[in-house]
């Protein structure tokens, strides 16, 4: 099996409050985190996984794309067209994920648990999905070959191609997947929004009781500390970290990809190439 090579695109941050992040860190400090897609190269071909925004009004809360980080930008740094992709797999359907797949051809398919766009489109969570980006997915189905949908909760993990398999995340919203992917340094989980803040979620933990007036995600040593933005249960979010902690690279949408050995966070890279040059914790260069 031939390993990918995973490229990190910038379309652009987002503005949130800190303490959404890690659940334990007091409000009010106002940061911006990129909207961040993947590009898989190998074997299948060009895959993207997650779409970013289609502009900053639409976020509600803030955001900015800069120079060079619009959709057909960011590909084009890697040599790629939208009509070049294979297919584009989402992670899940929020507004800051799906805003720029009107601007795939629809003779690319759009992978989607077929349970997230059911629960998109019932309004549960507001504005989180974005109506534009839930009309051009409709018009997807309607159109033949432009979407194809997986059943992850029934039908168990999906190989799309040798080395990509798409298996169910747990956490975040309900229907939420993610992409495991082989590399030549291990496997790497592409888990969308499971994670905000990596290291602070299994290495640098809220521990200190309580952080003004806000409760800490756990009591128990081991276990990894949450987010505070998610709509599933706390017993499946805190178990779907638990399993991302097996793989060797952690890919989240919002912050730089973590680097794991034996489970433990050891390092984060900061270029834009996964496997590539490792900043530990530690302060040794890998």
């Amino acid at each position: 099996m031939s390993p990918y090579e995973i490229r990190r695109l910038n379309f652009g941050s987002v503005t949130i409050d800190a303490s959404m992040r890690l659940r334990g860190v007091a409000p009010g400090r106002v940061i911006d985190v990129p909207a961040q897609g993947f590009l898989l190269l190998g074997a299948a071909g060009p895959v993207l996984v997650d779409a970013g925004y289609r502009d900053p009004s639409v976020l509600g809360m803030g955001g900015t794309v800069g120079p060079g980080q619009g959709f057909a930008e960011q590909l084009a740094a890697h040599g790629v067209t939208p009509a070049d992709l294979t297919c584009v797999i989402m992670t899940h359907l929020h507004r800051d994920h799906a805003g720029h797949l009107d601007k795939v051809p629809m003779t690319v398919p759009v992978v989607v648990n077929r349970s997230e766009l059911g629960s998109a489109c019932t309004g549960i969570q507001g504005r989180a999905y974005a109506r534009d980006d839930l009309h051009h997915l409709i018009d997807r189905v309607y159109t033949p070959g432009a979407l194809q949908f997986l059943d992850l909760e029934h039908a168990g993990p999906s190989e799309l191609f040798p080395g990509i398999t798409c298996r169910l995340c747990g956490g975040h919203t309900p229907g939420s997947l993610a992409v495991v992917v082989t590399t030549a340094d291990g496997p790497a989980y592409l888990c969308g929004d499971l994670f905000y803040d990596v290291e602070g979620a299994l290495r640098r933990q809220p521990k200190d009781g309580f952080v003004a007036g806000v409760q800490p995600s756990f009591l128990v040593a081991d276990d990894p500390a949450l987010s505070n933005n998610f709509t599933t249960s706390v017993l499946q979010e805190i178990g779907a970290i638990k399993h991302a902690r097996g793989y060797r690279f952690i890919l989240a949408a919002h912050d730089d990809p973590g680097v794991l050995e034996g489970g433990h966070y050891v390092g984060r890279i900061l270029g834009d190439v996964v496997p590539g040059p490792i900043t530990r914790v530690d302060g040794e260069q890998g």
